[in-house]
């Protein structure tokens, strides 16, 4: 995490909500804060990624955002100019899962989808969410005050467009299939109207229908106007089969493809462990199932780690997905349940979901399956470890294993019960014969323990005395090693005195100041007139001084 960024973002969150006259977690909350210092984005697509930051907030504050993450780092490769749509497959990587997802939160929001699929939900002081009342108005006091460029207007369109959450039924009339976005288009059935459409390829892959010209589907999105060319798009996220009949068919072609790459072979399926403890859970808290299921897990204890995911209609398979890949990150996870109630073929369409079925099957622990169906069975169900129909069978299965560990529990508890009691009639004949013998020996051997601990007194005493005698011997050494210590000193001190006096008296200084000179040239003692010609000059060095002079001649 980046503590610089942080403590800007935090001071200019403090300002901005004083200047806006709002609480500060209405400006942004205190994990987007974060996700932002330690993420830091760099582009609209990284920032519209992070949890609480969606387009509304966005286009309210992302330029200050960016700036700031810009002078951070300080260099000039942040642009908060980037295109509306993140590329497919990049954007929100370094997004970090947390544990439990709300109910309010869509898988698209940790994929890199810059639109959450409740971004018309707002946060409140308790960290809840609510619906926005977001409209289209324009008063005619906002038209009188404010004109609006072209841009500008393009971007109150759209920030007002991303509460309006559709779902449009209609008959694909083109496709154009790119390497990160599908653009396709759907027609009314009654009066020809079209409208065009795009979907992220991720979304597309996860949503399992193939988009053929022809087909009738339901598109899930929201509407949007694209700025370099003001055109209308319906920006979608989730792809549908429409009608009972279409539905079934897509059913059996994913199961025939599944099951011809051996998804749902028996002998890839793992077995539940053995006593379990630590189970995932995954299914709605709004739900039914979940009560089912906890309230027939018995009291055996069990550590139950909850992911709350919505279980209804196809789009809770983003929901599900991310779930299941939150669950792939945690560890010591015994056995992963997934439940829900029984429905429609319709309303259990994210559980017939090919990605969805997919991530389950990668997953390297056990996985319960209790989705309740009418007459197909789940697809999900199909590549799970163990499938049952209701919850309440789900919970029975992890229990199993407890329920039969206590019986056997309860049976050798009364097989050992008897076997002690035989035991104990016939032992206690054979302690009545030994105690006699036993109540002698104890008396023999507390004479022994009495001896032994005179014995040890009398020790401990002389140990004393050894004692004692040591200290004294301490102290006497102490004394001594002090005495000659001291002497040594002395005897050192004198020998230094003599070697003082012999090295005064060796001192060329000395001979200096009785008359003598030290005669140097080239700063070497001169000692011979082999060392020096005519003309050279000398050093001449007396007790006073120095004298400098030139040769003139040399002579024996």
């Amino acid at each position: 995490m980046n503590p610089n960024l942080l403590r800007k973002l935090k001071a200019w969150r403090d300002a901005t909500a004083k200047r806006e006259m709002v609480e500060i977690f209405r400006v942004l909350p205190n994990r987007a804060i974060e996700d932002v210092a330690r993420m830091e984005p760099k582009t609209r697509e990284e920032l519209t990624s992070i949890k609480g930051i969606k387009d509304k907030k966005y286009y309210k504050y992302g330029k200050e955002i960016l700036d700031m993450v810009k002078e951070s780092l300080g260099n000039d490769k942040i642009d908060s100019r980037q295109p509306f749509f993140p590329p497919a497959g990049q954007a929100g990587r370094n997004i970090i899962l947390p544990e439990r997802q709300s109910a309010n939160r869509s898988f698209r929001e940790s994929e890199g989808n810059s639109e959450s699929y409740h971004s018309s939900l707002r946060e409140t002081p308790a960290g809840r969410e609510e619906e926005s009342t977001a409209s289209l108005d324009f008063s005619a006091t906002d038209q009188k005050e404010k004109i609006y460029s072209v841009s500008e207007f393009l971007d109150h369109l759209n920030e007002k467009l991303t509460s309006e959450e559709v779902r449009l039924k209609g008959e694909v009339t083109s496709v154009d299939e790119r390497e990160k976005v599908v653009y396709f288009s759907l027609k009314d059935e009654k009066d020809d109207s079209v409208i065009n459409c795009l979907i992220f390829r991720y979304q597309y892959e996860i949503s399992g229908v193939k988009i053929k010209i022809g087909n009738e589907i339901i598109a899930s999105g929201r509407p949007e106007i694209y700025k370099p060319y003001g055109k209308l798009s319906l920006k979608t996220s989730l792809v549908e089969v429409a009608g009972e009949g279409a539905l079934k068919k897509a059913y059996d072609e994913i199961k025939n493809k599944l099951e011809k790459e051996g998804l749902f072979a028996l002998e890839r399926k793992k077995s539940l462990p053995e006593l379990p403890e630590t189970i995932g859970l995954i299914t709605s808290s709004k739900g039914a199932a979940i009560g089912d299921f906890t309230t027939n897990l018995g009291s055996y204890g069990f550590k139950i780690k909850f992911i709350d995911s919505s279980v209804e209609g196809k789009q809770a398979v983003f929901d599900l997905i991310k779930a299941v890949r939150q669950f792939r990150k945690i560890k010591k996870i015994d056995a992963l349940v997934i439940v829900r109630g029984g429905g429609s073929l319709e309303s259990l369409q994210a559980f017939n979901n090919e990605a969805l079925v997919r991530e389950i099957a990668d997953l390297n622990i056990p996985v319960i399956c209790g989705v309740g169906h009418e007459k197909d069975i789940s697809l999900v169900s199909l590549v799970s470890d163990l499938a049952v129909s209701t919850p309440t069978a789900a919970a029975r299965a992890i229990r199993e294993s407890w329920d039969k560990a206590f019986e056997k529990l309860n049976r050798n508890e009364a097989i050992l019960i008897n076997s002690f009691e035989k035991y104990l009639y016939e032992s206690k004949h054979k302690i009545e014969r030994i105690s006699f013998s036993l109540n002698q020996k104890f008396e023999n051997i507390l004479q022994r323990f009495t001896d032994a601990e005179n014995n040890f007194l009398k020790i401990v005493k002389n140990i004393n005395y050894a004692i004692d005698g040591a200290r004294h011997a301490v102290d006497d050494s102490a004394s001594r090693i002090f005495s000659n210590y001291s002497r040594k000193i002395i005897d050192t001190k004198n020998k230094i005195n003599i070697f003082e006096n012999a090295i005064n008296a060796s001192d060329p200084e000395r001979q200096l100041k009785l008359g003598y000179s030290i005669v140097s040239f080239g700063g070497k003692i001169v000692r011979s007139i082999k060392q020096v010609g005519k003309g050279d000059a000398v050093d001449i060095k007396i007790s006073d001084g120095k004298i400098e002079a030139e040769v003139r001649g040399v002579g024996k």
